[in-house]
This record gives structure tokens, C-alpha cells and sequence, in this order.
């Protein structure tokens, strides 16, 4: 698998990361952070748990294991993907949050290494899924 673009939700931190398999196929890796719909037209996603390609992943699983394992291996290789609908920030503005400045002052790449990461990491802790246990 290889992660190749990420979107990052200022409704609270939800975020999107988008890879293609070994045959090119593309999946979709959510982790839903807040209590409001991704803005979809699908069903509403439970904030503090992840999704795979639309799908929730039960929370410590074995889908969950080979999936995060998966994810460990995966290769990062930032490209520019044009998504409707997102916005670019421009001065002036103000930023709130170290996660946020990171992401604000940062390079595209090193971003999209700091989203991939954070969202392994937080889904491997032993915070991950507390908040959201349907």
C-alpha cells in the first residue's frame, strides 16, 4: 500500500487518507475526530474511530491488526491531488493549536508525513476508541 494524500478537517481534526494497493486500486483510511458528518452523503461516522474504504473497523480487532500492520508498511509518497471543495489558508490569519500550526507553517510533505503518523499512532494508543464505542 502507499499513502499518497491526505485531507486534514478543521471541525476538530478528522482525517482522510487516501493510497492506492499493489494493483492500483484506491482506498480510503478516515478517522473521525468530531461529532459532525464528514460532510458526505453517506451515514453519519462515529467520532473517535476509523474507518477503511467507508467501512468501520471494530476497534482492536483482527481487521484492525492487519490493517494497522498494513498501514506500518505502507510507503508514503506525497503527490498533489486537487480535491473540490477544500480550501487554502492566506494571510493574515490566526492558528490555535500546535497540531494546527504544524500543519499551517509546514511543507506539503513533511504534512502529510505528520497525518499519516498521527493517525497510526493515535489509533495504536490506548486512547483510540474510548470516545466512540457504538
Amino acid at each position: 500500500m502507499t499513502f499518497y494524500s491526505a485531507d486534514y478537517a478543521l471541525h476538530g481534526g478528522s482525517t482522510r487518507l487516501y493510497a492506492t494497493d499493489e494493483r492500483g486500486a484506491e482506498h480510503h483510511v478516515y478517522l473521525a475526530r468530531n461529532i459532525y458528518s464528514d460532510g458526505g452523503s453517506g451515514p453519519r461516522q462515529t467520532a473517535g474511530l476509523f474507518y477503511f474504504d467507508g467501512e468501520l473497523i471494530p476497534v482492536r480487532s483482527r481487521l484492525e491488526s492487519k490493517l494497522l500492520r498494513l498501514f506500518l508498511e505502507a510507503q508514503l509518497a506525497p503527490r498533489s491531488v486537487p480535491i473540490l471543495g477544500s480550501q487554502k489558508l492566506t494571510p493574515p490569519f490566526g492558528v490555535v493549536g500546535d497540531d494546527l500550526e504544524r500543519l499551517v507553517r509546514g511543507t506539503p510533505e513533511n504534512n502529510f508525513r505528520f497525518l499519516a503518523v498521527s493517525v497510526i499512532t493515535y489509533i495504536e494508543s490506548d486512547a483510540y476508541g474510548s470516545a466512540g464505542i457504538p
